[in-house]
Protein backbone atom coordinates (compact mmCIF):
# COMPACT_ATOMS: atom_id res chain seq x y z
CA UNK A 1 0.00 0.00 0.00
CA UNK A 2 1.14 3.43 -0.79
CA UNK A 3 0.22 5.40 2.49
CA UNK A 4 2.84 2.88 4.41
CA UNK A 5 4.92 5.45 6.52
CA UNK A 6 7.60 3.03 6.31
CA UNK A 7 10.07 5.29 8.25
CA UNK A 8 8.05 5.97 11.36
CA UNK A 9 6.91 1.74 11.27
CA UNK A 10 10.78 0.98 11.52
CA UNK A 11 11.85 3.43 14.38
CA UNK A 12 8.74 1.48 15.97
CA UNK A 13 9.77 -1.91 17.69
CA UNK A 14 7.11 -3.84 16.00
CA UNK A 15 8.20 -6.94 18.45
CA UNK A 16 6.90 -5.19 21.36
CA UNK A 17 3.29 -5.16 19.27
CA UNK A 18 2.74 -8.41 21.05
CA UNK A 19 3.92 -7.78 24.31
CA UNK A 20 1.38 -4.38 24.25
CA UNK A 21 -1.57 -6.58 23.24
CA UNK A 22 -0.59 -8.81 26.18
CA UNK A 23 -0.64 -5.84 28.62
CA UNK A 24 -4.10 -4.47 27.58
CA UNK A 25 -5.42 -7.76 27.80
CA UNK A 26 -4.33 -8.53 31.08
CA UNK A 27 -3.67 -5.16 32.75
CA UNK A 28 -0.92 -6.72 34.48
CA UNK A 29 2.20 -6.45 34.32
CA UNK A 30 3.58 -9.92 36.38
CA UNK A 31 0.27 -11.58 34.12
CA UNK A 32 1.55 -10.80 30.81
CA UNK A 33 5.37 -11.56 32.67
CA UNK A 34 3.73 -15.07 33.03
CA UNK A 35 2.13 -14.80 29.14
CA UNK A 36 5.67 -13.93 27.65
CA UNK A 37 7.85 -16.05 29.26
CA UNK A 38 9.35 -12.78 30.28
CA UNK A 39 10.66 -11.35 33.50
CA UNK A 40 8.21 -8.89 35.53
CA UNK A 41 11.31 -6.29 34.69
CA UNK A 42 11.61 -7.24 31.25
CA UNK A 43 7.89 -6.32 31.06
CA UNK A 44 8.00 -2.75 33.07
CA UNK A 45 11.01 -1.92 30.58
CA UNK A 46 8.58 -2.52 27.60
CA UNK A 47 6.38 -0.70 28.98
CA UNK A 48 8.30 2.15 29.53
CA UNK A 49 9.38 1.99 26.42
CA UNK A 50 5.32 1.74 23.84
CA UNK A 51 4.65 4.49 26.13
CA UNK A 52 7.63 6.76 24.77
CA UNK A 53 7.44 5.42 21.40
CA UNK A 54 3.43 6.16 21.67
CA UNK A 55 3.39 8.70 23.62
CA UNK A 56 0.49 7.54 25.75
CA UNK A 57 0.71 6.37 29.19
CA UNK A 58 -1.17 3.24 28.08
CA UNK A 59 -1.69 2.27 31.59
CA UNK A 60 -2.44 3.95 35.00
CA UNK A 61 -2.69 2.80 38.22
CA UNK A 62 -5.71 2.18 39.48
CA UNK A 63 -6.36 0.67 43.22
CA UNK A 64 -4.63 -2.40 42.87
CA UNK A 65 -4.64 -2.74 39.80
CA UNK A 66 -3.79 -1.18 36.31
CA UNK A 67 -7.09 1.19 34.07
CA UNK A 68 -6.24 1.66 30.35
CA UNK A 69 -6.23 4.80 29.06
CA UNK A 70 -8.78 6.00 26.37
CA UNK A 71 -6.27 5.49 23.42
CA UNK A 72 -5.07 2.20 24.76
CA UNK A 73 -9.22 0.98 25.05
CA UNK A 74 -9.49 2.08 21.46
CA UNK A 75 -6.17 0.33 20.21
CA UNK A 76 -6.70 -3.00 21.82
CA UNK A 77 -9.76 -4.46 19.14
CA UNK A 78 -7.24 -3.39 16.20
CA UNK A 79 -4.27 -4.55 17.43
CA UNK A 80 -6.11 -8.10 17.68
CA UNK A 81 -7.53 -7.49 14.35
CA UNK A 82 -3.79 -6.74 13.36
CA UNK A 83 -1.93 -9.15 14.89
CA UNK A 84 -4.42 -12.32 13.87
CA UNK A 85 -4.21 -10.58 10.37
CA UNK A 86 -0.42 -11.23 10.75
CA UNK A 87 -0.48 -14.64 12.00
CA UNK A 88 -2.83 -16.06 9.48
CA UNK A 89 -0.63 -14.54 6.61
CA UNK A 90 2.75 -15.86 7.77
CA UNK A 91 0.79 -19.02 8.66
CA UNK A 92 -0.14 -19.24 5.07
CA UNK A 93 1.98 -22.94 4.12
CA UNK A 94 -0.32 -24.47 7.00
CA UNK A 95 -3.95 -23.72 5.27
CA UNK A 96 -5.71 -26.91 5.00
CA UNK A 97 -5.98 -28.62 1.91
CA UNK A 98 -9.76 -29.03 1.97
CA UNK A 99 -9.94 -25.06 1.76
CA UNK A 100 -7.07 -24.26 -1.04
CA UNK A 101 -8.24 -22.61 -4.59
CA UNK A 102 -4.98 -22.82 -6.29
CA UNK A 103 -3.93 -24.24 -10.20
CA UNK A 104 -0.84 -26.55 -10.48
CA UNK A 105 0.84 -25.94 -13.62
CA UNK A 106 2.18 -29.10 -15.08
CA UNK A 107 4.20 -29.81 -18.43
CA UNK A 108 3.41 -33.60 -19.14
CA UNK A 109 3.63 -35.45 -22.68
CA UNK A 110 0.63 -37.10 -24.02
CA UNK A 111 1.37 -40.65 -22.24
CA UNK A 112 2.03 -38.90 -19.12
CA UNK A 113 -1.21 -37.49 -19.01
CA UNK A 114 -3.15 -40.85 -19.68
CA UNK A 115 -0.99 -42.44 -17.12
CA UNK A 116 -0.53 -39.57 -14.04
CA UNK A 117 -3.72 -37.41 -14.41
CA UNK A 118 -6.25 -39.43 -13.65
CA UNK A 119 -4.62 -40.46 -9.91
CA UNK A 120 -3.51 -36.99 -9.42
CA UNK A 121 -7.33 -36.13 -10.08
CA UNK A 122 -8.70 -38.38 -7.95
CA UNK A 123 -6.38 -37.34 -5.09
CA UNK A 124 -7.24 -33.78 -5.57
CA UNK A 125 -10.90 -34.26 -5.36
CA UNK A 126 -10.73 -36.62 -2.39
CA UNK A 127 -7.89 -34.14 -0.73
CA UNK A 128 -7.93 -30.72 -2.27
CA UNK A 129 -11.00 -30.49 -4.14
CA UNK A 130 -10.20 -26.67 -4.92
CA UNK A 131 -6.94 -27.39 -6.46
CA UNK A 132 -7.31 -27.40 -10.65
CA UNK A 133 -4.50 -28.76 -12.94
CA UNK A 134 -3.38 -26.91 -16.11
CA UNK A 135 -1.53 -28.98 -18.26
CA UNK A 136 1.06 -27.73 -21.73
CA UNK A 137 3.28 -30.36 -24.06
CA UNK A 138 6.75 -28.61 -23.55
CA UNK A 139 10.30 -29.96 -25.08
CA UNK A 140 12.79 -31.14 -22.43
CA UNK A 141 14.19 -27.56 -23.23
CA UNK A 142 11.46 -25.92 -23.14
CA UNK A 143 9.92 -27.19 -19.40
CA UNK A 144 13.13 -26.81 -17.92
CA UNK A 145 13.19 -22.47 -19.35
CA UNK A 146 9.44 -22.56 -18.22
CA UNK A 147 10.61 -23.80 -14.58
CA UNK A 148 13.26 -21.02 -14.41
CA UNK A 149 10.63 -18.43 -14.87
CA UNK A 150 8.10 -20.02 -13.02
CA UNK A 151 5.74 -20.27 -15.94
CA UNK A 152 4.81 -24.08 -14.43
CA UNK A 153 5.55 -25.71 -11.41
CA UNK A 154 6.42 -29.24 -12.25
CA UNK A 155 7.36 -31.10 -15.66
CA UNK A 156 7.92 -34.75 -15.39
CA UNK A 157 9.80 -36.72 -18.66
CA UNK A 158 13.36 -37.67 -19.45
CA UNK A 159 15.52 -34.90 -18.75
CA UNK A 160 19.33 -36.27 -19.68
CA UNK A 161 21.03 -32.92 -18.41
CA UNK A 162 22.14 -31.71 -15.59
CA UNK A 163 19.91 -29.31 -13.65
CA UNK A 164 21.96 -27.77 -10.54
CA UNK A 165 19.41 -24.85 -10.12
CA UNK A 166 15.78 -27.32 -9.70
CA UNK A 167 15.17 -30.42 -7.74
CA UNK A 168 14.74 -34.10 -9.25
CA UNK A 169 13.04 -36.86 -8.47
CA UNK A 170 13.07 -39.96 -10.54
CA UNK A 171 9.77 -41.59 -10.82
CA UNK A 172 10.52 -44.99 -12.40
CA UNK A 173 13.25 -46.49 -15.03
CA UNK A 174 11.65 -47.57 -18.45
CA UNK A 175 12.93 -50.13 -21.11
CA UNK A 176 12.17 -49.75 -24.25
CA UNK A 177 9.53 -51.83 -26.40
CA UNK A 178 8.98 -52.35 -30.33
CA UNK A 179 5.26 -51.41 -30.85
CA UNK A 180 3.48 -52.68 -33.61
CA UNK A 181 0.07 -54.17 -35.11
CA UNK A 182 -0.27 -57.98 -35.41
CA UNK A 183 -1.82 -57.63 -38.97
CA UNK A 184 1.16 -55.98 -40.15
CA UNK A 185 4.08 -57.63 -38.19
CA UNK A 186 4.74 -60.76 -35.81
CA UNK A 187 7.54 -60.68 -33.78
CA UNK A 188 8.30 -62.67 -30.50
CA UNK A 189 7.73 -61.06 -26.95
CA UNK A 190 11.41 -59.78 -27.04
CA UNK A 191 13.36 -58.71 -29.37
CA UNK A 192 17.46 -58.15 -30.44
CA UNK A 193 18.96 -55.26 -32.37
CA UNK A 194 18.70 -57.42 -35.46
CA UNK A 195 14.62 -57.33 -34.93
CA UNK A 196 15.02 -53.70 -34.40
CA UNK A 197 17.04 -52.62 -37.46
CA UNK A 198 14.78 -54.85 -39.77
CA UNK A 199 11.71 -53.06 -40.03
CA UNK A 200 11.22 -49.39 -40.94
CA UNK A 201 10.39 -47.00 -37.75
CA UNK A 202 7.66 -44.62 -37.32
CA UNK A 203 10.24 -42.29 -35.16
CA UNK A 204 8.42 -39.59 -32.36
CA UNK A 205 10.66 -37.14 -30.63
CA UNK A 206 9.20 -34.61 -28.02
CA UNK A 207 13.01 -33.48 -27.05
CA UNK A 208 13.61 -32.76 -30.81
CA UNK A 209 17.09 -34.46 -30.66
CA UNK A 210 18.20 -36.08 -33.60
CA UNK A 211 19.98 -38.67 -32.69
CA UNK A 212 18.03 -40.41 -29.59
CA UNK A 213 19.07 -43.77 -27.18
CA UNK A 214 18.15 -46.45 -29.54
CA UNK A 215 20.15 -45.27 -32.42
CA UNK A 216 23.29 -45.16 -30.29
CA UNK A 217 22.53 -48.86 -28.90
CA UNK A 218 21.96 -49.73 -33.07
CA UNK A 219 24.84 -47.86 -33.42
CA UNK A 220 26.98 -49.91 -31.02
CA UNK A 221 25.71 -52.94 -32.60
CA UNK A 222 26.71 -51.89 -36.22
CA UNK A 223 23.54 -51.34 -37.74
CA UNK A 224 21.36 -48.38 -38.17
CA UNK A 225 17.51 -47.98 -38.69
CA UNK A 226 15.53 -46.78 -41.32
CA UNK A 227 13.34 -43.74 -40.68
CA UNK A 228 9.76 -44.56 -42.81
CA UNK A 229 8.19 -41.21 -41.51
CA UNK A 230 8.58 -38.61 -38.45
CA UNK A 231 5.77 -36.98 -36.51
CA UNK A 232 5.43 -35.09 -33.58
CA UNK A 233 2.68 -36.57 -32.33
CA UNK A 234 2.17 -40.35 -30.59
CA UNK A 235 -1.76 -40.04 -31.45
CA UNK A 236 -0.63 -40.92 -35.24
CA UNK A 237 1.61 -44.04 -34.47
CA UNK A 238 -1.31 -46.40 -33.83
CA UNK A 239 -3.32 -45.10 -37.15
CA UNK A 240 0.50 -45.55 -39.34
CA UNK A 241 1.42 -48.85 -37.65
CA UNK A 242 -2.03 -50.20 -38.82
CA UNK A 243 -1.59 -49.31 -42.55
CA UNK A 244 1.87 -50.43 -42.88
CA UNK A 245 4.48 -53.12 -41.84
CA UNK A 246 6.51 -50.84 -39.61
CA UNK A 247 7.34 -50.40 -35.82
CA UNK A 248 7.73 -48.02 -33.31
CA UNK A 249 10.39 -47.58 -30.33
CA UNK A 250 9.00 -46.20 -27.50
CA UNK A 251 9.18 -46.64 -23.86
CA UNK A 252 7.80 -50.12 -22.60
CA UNK A 253 5.46 -47.95 -20.35
CA UNK A 254 4.44 -46.09 -23.47
CA UNK A 255 3.70 -48.89 -25.43
CA UNK A 256 1.82 -50.72 -22.73
CA UNK A 257 -0.65 -47.67 -22.50
CA UNK A 258 -0.95 -47.57 -26.60
CA UNK A 259 -1.97 -51.08 -26.25
CA UNK A 260 -4.69 -51.21 -23.84
CA UNK A 261 -6.50 -48.86 -26.29
CA UNK A 262 -5.83 -49.65 -29.01
CA UNK A 263 -6.86 -53.30 -30.59
CA UNK A 264 -4.00 -55.36 -32.33
CA UNK A 265 -1.63 -53.49 -31.18
CA UNK A 266 1.43 -55.04 -29.25
CA UNK A 267 4.93 -54.60 -28.31
CA UNK A 268 7.94 -56.73 -28.17
CA UNK A 269 10.46 -55.83 -25.58
CA UNK A 270 14.11 -55.30 -26.74
CA UNK A 271 16.91 -57.35 -24.82
CA UNK A 272 19.05 -54.85 -23.20
CA UNK A 273 18.72 -54.10 -19.95
CA UNK A 274 21.43 -51.40 -19.86
CA UNK A 275 18.24 -49.26 -22.36
CA UNK A 276 16.80 -47.84 -19.85
CA UNK A 277 15.16 -44.49 -19.52
CA UNK A 278 14.67 -42.28 -16.37
CA UNK A 279 11.61 -40.76 -15.96
CA UNK A 280 11.74 -37.77 -13.55
CA UNK A 281 9.62 -35.41 -11.65
CA UNK A 282 11.02 -31.69 -11.83
CA UNK A 283 10.60 -28.37 -9.94
CA UNK A 284 11.92 -25.13 -8.42
CA UNK A 285 13.22 -25.02 -4.90
CA UNK A 286 10.90 -21.89 -4.28
CA UNK A 287 7.96 -24.75 -3.82
CA UNK A 288 9.53 -27.00 -1.62
CA UNK A 289 7.99 -25.64 1.77
CA UNK A 290 4.63 -25.02 0.41
CA UNK A 291 1.70 -27.24 1.44
CA UNK A 292 0.24 -27.68 -1.73
CA UNK A 293 3.26 -28.43 -3.53
CA UNK A 294 3.77 -31.11 -0.98
CA UNK A 295 0.41 -33.17 -1.33
CA UNK A 296 1.03 -32.67 -5.24
CA UNK A 297 4.80 -34.03 -5.58
CA UNK A 298 3.75 -36.98 -3.04
CA UNK A 299 0.29 -37.89 -5.29
CA UNK A 300 2.34 -38.24 -8.38
CA UNK A 301 5.12 -40.27 -6.91
CA UNK A 302 2.93 -42.09 -4.95
CA UNK A 303 1.54 -43.73 -8.11
CA UNK A 304 4.76 -44.81 -9.67
CA UNK A 305 6.31 -46.09 -6.13
CA UNK A 306 5.10 -49.91 -6.44
CA UNK A 307 6.82 -49.40 -10.10
CA UNK A 308 3.41 -50.18 -11.94
CA UNK A 309 2.02 -46.89 -12.97
CA UNK A 310 2.14 -47.28 -16.86
CA UNK A 311 4.31 -43.93 -17.76
CA UNK A 312 6.83 -43.07 -19.19
CA UNK A 313 8.38 -39.85 -21.30
CA UNK A 314 8.20 -38.91 -25.04
CA UNK A 315 11.69 -39.14 -25.67
CA UNK A 316 13.03 -39.71 -29.13
CA UNK A 317 13.12 -43.21 -29.45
Amino acid sequence: MNDIDALWLRRLDLNNMVALHALLSTRSVSESARRLCLGQPAVSHLLKQLREQLQDPLLCRHGQGMMPTPFAEALLPELEAWLGAGERLFRQRQTELDKVERTVRLALPDPLEAALLPGLLKACREQAPGLSVDVAALSSAQALAALESAQIDYAVGYFPYPTPRLERQTLLRNGFACLYHRDQLQLPPEVGAGEVAAWPHVYTSYTGEAVSLIDHYLQRHGLQRRILVRTASLLAIPPILVAVPALAVLPAAVCAIIGRHHAGIASARIDEPSLQLDVELLWHPRVNQDLVHQFVRAALTGQCADGRLGAASGTAA
